[in-house]
């Protein structure tokens, strides 16, 4: 039976050392178990996450050298623990997770690892691990949907709840509609622009303190179409940086 020897779940120990001579980078899909409203699953990050993985290495064609492992499924979800969907971790266990992963990794003589996080409240964590994984010689890159921004503000037709946030939302729910659609019950989507607190990029609150739905946004406008357009140069990015970061375990680059 043929299948993806990108995969460390489906490989036995003799495709593993065959993968491990190429000195791959490896992979690591990271999601969140959190409320996403009444339209998407609590799981959406985690799909993403996995999906991305799958469509980052398509995209890759065997250019460069991977591995992905499966996801891990649970991050830091601070903001909306106290709705019905979130099941979290502290950002330690995110973090020692990582890094504990990587140093497996760097065992085996891996030690360029790519987090592709589906879910913006990972990123101290994620920090934390580059920080700690850079003092022991192994590189950790954090992807977080790069190259979006552009070309999400070529398709958006609605606006944004927020500057710095985005959250099952026009954006997100056309990834998902076009990675997973059928994840998404677009009958069920709702507009949703909660007031921000004054005070809100200075002091700590749940989003469960200002608005009843976890929505930020309109996911009514959301599209497979334009899932699909931001997630290609997302793609495109991601491959051409994995390229970068592969070379560079070569050239003794830092």
């Amino acid at each position: 039976m043929a299948y993806d020897k990108t995969d460390i779940s489906r490989l036995n120990d003799s495709d593993m050392e065959a993968a491990l001579a190429e000195s791959p980078v490896l992979l690591l899909p990271i999601g969140a178990v959190e409320s996403h409203g009444d339209h998407l699953p609590a799981g959406t990050d985690n799909i993403l996450a996995a999906r991305l993985v799958e469509e980052l290495v398509k995209t890759i064609d065997g250019e460069t050298p991977v591995l992905r492992l499966p996801v891990l499924p649970f991050g830091q979800v601070w903001s909306l623990a106290e709705a019905a969907g979130s099941f979290g971790v502290s950002n330690e266990t995110v973090s020692n997770t990582i890094v504990e992963i990587a140093e497996s990794a760097a065992g085996k003589g891996i030690r360029t690892v790519v987090v592709v996080n589906a879910h913006l409240g990972n990123a101290v964590a994620i920090r934390d691990a580059q920080r700690r994984l850079r003092e022991k010689g192994i590189m950790l890159a954090n992807f977080f949907y790069p190259g979006a921004g552009p070309v999400i503000e070529g398709v958006r037709e609605k606006r944004e709840a927020h500057a710095s946030y985005m959250h099952a939302c026009e954006i997100e729910t056309s990834y998902v509609l076009h990675l997973a659609p059928d994840s998404v019950d677009m009958d069920k989507a709702i507009e949703n622009y909660p007031e921000f607190p004054e005070d809100f990029a200075t002091v700590a609150y749940r989003w469960t303190d200002f608005s009843k739905s976890p929505v930020l946004g309109d996911a009514r406008a959301a599209t497979a179409e334009k899932g699909e357009k931001i997630l290609k140069a997302v793609l495109a990015n991601m491959a051409k940086q994995i390229a970068v970061l592969y070379a560079r375990q070569f050239d003794g680059s830092s």
